[in-house]
């Protein structure tokens, strides 16, 4: 949150923070879960693929689909993005980024709902493409919600901890998908989404929404709740004096804002954070994760079995991500992040490179495991978190949901493109190549990283936005 009078406090007390990041309610231990189970179901979204097209595509498949439609349900979730990303951007600005979230629930249980019914192919084309309108809508507001309530010691934390909610969700539905039949998964999956709306109906507004809507006395329960042992009033006014100057401006100016130079500049550095993010291949490797590991011939584990193992260092990285943010920098962290994964992609195309030649597979069988166990951790551990925490932090208030829109919507038309493409490509090209594609295009972003980035660990947003003035 946007706070001078709170940084010279003694004693700021972070834990009502932790709980808008976990959802849990000071009344109620009910209230267990609330931005890490949003993005957990997003998590339980995407590696639904991996497990479930395996089986569809199988002989015996009690649904049997070819892969020309196992491409199609696999795409849609990423084709539906953009317009939740819409939808999100303009819901975050006029109701506020927490009732986005409530919001977001509606088509993540209408997924479910679908795909537990599905008879048909074109059940689960819908259940998808509504999955990709909750995916776009999270992500326009769950790293507004956290950068909005957060102390700037915790805020790079606290969205990491929003972002583990996706390795966790892979992990689970990675045990399930090896275990249980697609309705039983779905089922399962549905539970929590409901718990999901009724338990954020507790949680207060963020402060900035409220104070943008002039509803005072709502905006210093709010702050009271999120930042324990401050100055309320201090803090109130100064929150107020600074959304009042960003809402000063008509929406049609807000938009031409984007043309000077500085805010141009924040801009394409949000772009070229989220098209890395999704052209690292991430997306493809999860969705046909068992399917990939199927062809380096891997037998000394089943595949199944594998991808419940990467998964759980899906959650490692994430973790790593929650407690390196604010210790080392979005920029140390999104460079060591790049070269894991460049460094994972390269092993995985030596596998295959090894295999065409004639290399026996038993004497290779660690190699993608290690590649895909190295690749989720290195992803998880910068790739994914950095993009949001620097959205959270290098936009004023006024320009966030636009800038989040925006974001969001590269994010799933670049995650459409890799994930719709990756079939036709590896028949153009072979496994022996198109991992190398994506490893080149991400080693990229190490340069990139090192001149194009700011760092804003430990500041608060309007020592940022005081920072990129001064550089303009």
């Amino acid at each position: 949150m946007i706070e001078e009078a709170h940084e010279k406090l003694a004693g700021k007390v972070t834990w009502p923070q932790w709980i808008g990041g976990i959802g849990v309610d000071e009344p109620s231990i009910s209230n267990l879960f609330a931005v890490a189970l949003l993005v957990c179901q997003t998590g339980f979204m995407g590696g639904w693929s991996s497990p479930y097209i395996a089986k569809l595509t199988s002989p015996g498949s009690s649904l049997p689909i070819t892969m020309t439609e196992a491409s199609w349900v696999a795409s849609l979730l990423n084709f539906g993005r953009p317009f939740g990303a819409i939808g999100g951007a303009l819901s975050a600005n006029y109701l506020g980024s927490k009732t986005t979230v409530l919001i977001n629930s509606v088509p993540i249980a209408l997924c479910w709902l679908f795909t537990i019914v599905a008879n048909s192919v074109e059940w689960l084309y819908v259940s998808r493409l509504l999955g990709g309108i909750s995916l776009g809508m999270a992500y326009s507001c769950f790293s507004l919600y956290l950068g909005e309530i957060a102390d700037p010691s915790i805020r790079g934390a606290l969205v990491a901890l929003g972002v583990i909610g996706m390795p966790f969700g892979n992990f689970l539905m990675a045990l399930m998908g090896a275990y249980l039949s697609m309705r039983t998964s779905g089922i399962i999956c549905l539970a929590p989404c409901l718990t999901l709306m009724v338990i954020f109906v507790w949680l207060p507004e963020s402060p900035h929404h409220l104070v943008k809507k002039k509803l005072d006395e709502k905006a210093k329960a709010s702050i009271r709740w999120y930042h324990r042992n401050c100055d309320v009033e201090s803090e109130f006014m100064a929150l107020k004096k600074f959304v009042e100057n960003a809402n000063e401006q008509s929406f049609v100016n807000t938009l031409k804002e984007f043309r000077d130079a500085r805010f141009r500049k924040s801009l394409s550095i949000i772009i070229m954070l989220f098209m890395y993010s999704q052209l690292c291949g991430i997306n493809s490797i999860v969705f046909y994760m068992e399917t990939i590991l199927i062809s380096t011939k891997v037998a000394v584990i089943e595949p199944a079995q594998i991808v419940i193992i990467v998964m759980v260092f899906g959650i490692v990285g994430s973790a790593l991500s929650m407690f390196l943010m604010d210790r080392f920098g979005r920029k140390i962290l999104m460079i060591a992040s790049s070269a894991g994964v460049t460094i994972s992609l390269c092993i995985l195309t030596l596998d295959f490179q090894l295999l065409s030649f004639g290399f026996d597979p038993k004497t290779m069988e660690g190699l993608p495991i290690f590649a895909m166990i190295s690749l989720y951790l290195a992803v998880f551990m910068g790739i994914f978190a950095v993009p949001a925490a620097v959205l959270s932090e290098i936009f004023p208030s006024h320009q966030k949901c636009m800038a989040a829109c925006i974001g969001s919507c590269v994010s799933g038309v670049c995650a459409f493109l890799a994930s719709a493409t990756y079939l036709p490509l590896l028949d153009l090209m072979t496994e022996q190549y198109i991992f190398l594609l994506y490893a080149l295009l991400i080693l990229t972003a190490v340069p990139y990283t090192i001149f194009f980035i700011p760092e804003t660990k430990g500041m608060s947003l309007q020592e940022i936005q005081t920072q990129l003035i001064q550089k303009r």
